[in-house]
């Protein structure tokens, strides 16, 4: 559960500043955000994860050609639409979280980021940066048709009582809404809750 916090001026304009809008147009706006994380271009056979609060810890993770397969598989049925490919996207990241969390030990990480502690927990910097890593994959892969992934968003909702909080995000490249992409509230594995950044950025919750 997030808590209650009171926040400077600076602060809430530097969260602000991350929630700067993306041209639609713009290749790769996430690059930036790697580099500020000194997080390498990311490829299935070779790409970086973030555990431990705040990107403490890292790890360099490689996928064989199934389990890539296997985490993507539901961004390989059919997909008409961009309400379905959504749907898919969710699904594909918790496949990942799976596959990623037998690999570092993260497959223990709870809901939130207190539920429990020690290294292998992740918060919200940890889970919007690692599910930024897998959109990216994606979309490099081509399995995503209708979207585009950009960097992590922040959102500081002063009308009502929760902290800062931060989220993957995706762009529908035909009307250019962004959505939050956020796998921080479940459990390592669930499938990411994609809703639309308005109300996710005004404290939206599941």
């Amino acid at each position: 559960m997030m808590k209650s916090f009171f926040f400077t001026p600076a602060i809430i304009c530097l969260l602000l500043t991350a929630c700067a809008s993306v041209d639609v147009n713009e290749p790769r706006p996430y690059a930036g955000y790697f580099e500020q994380k000194k997080l390498t271009a990311p490829v299935p056979k070779s790409f970086d994860v973030c555990r431990g609060y705040g990107c403490a810890s890292r790890d360099r993770v490689s996928l064989s050609s199934a389990e890539w397969s296997k985490a993507t598989a539901p961004l390989r049925q059919t997909i008409t639409n961009a309400p379905a490919e959504r749907a898919a996207i969710a699904k594909s990241i918790g496949l990942m979280e799976r596959v990623v969390g037998q690999k570092t030990g993260t497959a223990v990480d709870v809901a939130g980021t207190y539920g429990t502690l020690g290294p292998y927990q992740l918060d919200c910097v940890d889970e919007s940066t690692n599910a930024t890593v897998y959109l990216a994959m994606m979309e490099e892969a081509g399995l995503l048709k209708f979207h585009k992934t950009t960097r992590p968003t922040a959102r500081v909702p002063i009308f009502v009582a929760q902290g800062p909080h931060q989220t993957a995000a995706l762009i529908d490249i035909k009307t250019g809404e962004r959505y939050a992409a956020d796998s921080w509230f479940h459990d390592n594995g669930h499938p990411a809750e994609i809703v639309p950044m308005g109300d996710w950025k005004m404290g939206w919750i599941p």
